[in-house]
């Protein structure tokens, strides 16, 4: 199967917890990516010998790679994580799937004929077909259309994911075409009430940024608060250190954290 069929599936899956293992076969310049959940192959059929090798990778959380009749066999475990559908093709496009790839999320890529492929290289599925968004967009996606200036397919993106039921739909854009893409998707059916609950633009939390790269950063932190619940607040307001500043005083509070974060790019 190709990577924008798996897409959607890989969403499902890290939506409902699930742990899974990613199988990519490499074979005369070709690459075809199945699923391997619960025992089970969810795409398609494997030997037994690399089932057995994808069951392995879930038990022990390793990577493994084989040679096996004349193919390349790559199989990750994975733990559940967000993955985000980027529809665009210019710089903050490309630092939006570069900075979603280190915070260990999967990433689409989605434009029409304007895509270069080796501009993305950390993405999952990439595709120059705009019809490819009803195949992969589902009520848990996060979709972000993200052209600087706009281009004409960002309504026909826009309009797939609201008709779709994206959770998040957001759009890079000024006041001003924020409210104009609002009024084509009302002219077009989308009830206002959905654009009120569904639809993020401007994209972004306001933290100053100037560049291309702080741009997408902001743009980011808007998925990641949307996606974990987070307030927006400053942590140092959420979590008042000078509440327990007498305490620490009066040497009632040890220097220890027993907090590990765990990676998802790792």
């Amino acid at each position: 199967m190709s990577s924008c069929e798996i897409f959607p599936l890989i969403s499902k899956l890290s939506a409902e917890g699930k742990r899974f293992a990613v199988v990519s076969i490499y074979k005369e310049n070709r690459l075809e990516r199945t699923l391997v959940v619960d025992g089970k192959v969810l795409l398609g059929s494997l030997d037994r010998e690399i089932l057995d090798l994808a069951n392995e990778a879930l038990e022990e959380g390793k990577v493994i790679e084989r040679e096996y009749k004349g193919a390349k066999i790559f199989i990750e475990p994975i733990e559940p994580r967000p993955s985000i559908i980027i529809v665009g093709s210019g710089i903050i496009a490309k630092f939006l799937a570069k900075i979603g790839f280190d915070l260990g999320y999967y990433v689409a890529v989605v434009g029409s004929g304007d895509i270069k492929e080796d501009e993305f290289p950390q993405v999952f599925a990439i595709s120059n077909d705009l019809a490819v968004l009803e195949q992969i967009i589902q009520e848990d996606s996060i979709v972000i259309v993200a052209n600087e200036g706009g281009k004409p397919y960002d309504i026909d993106a826009l309009y797939i994911a609201m008709k779709k039921r994206a959770r998040f739909v957001g759009l890079l854009a000024s006041q001003k075409r924020a409210a104009l893409m609002m009024a084509l998707l009302i002219q077009r059916g989308i009830p206002l009430d959905e654009i009120k609950q569904r639809f993020h633009s401007p994209l972004g939390l306001d933290i100053g940024s100037k560049t291309a790269e702080e741009i997408a950063l902001s743009i980011l932190a808007e998925v990641v608060k949307f996606i974990r619940g987070g307030s927006g607040k400053h942590l140092m307001e959420v979590k008042n250190p000078y509440l327990l500043l007498k305490d620490a005083l009066e040497r009632k509070i040890e220097d220890k954290c027993m907090f590990v974060p765990k990676s998802l790019s790792q």
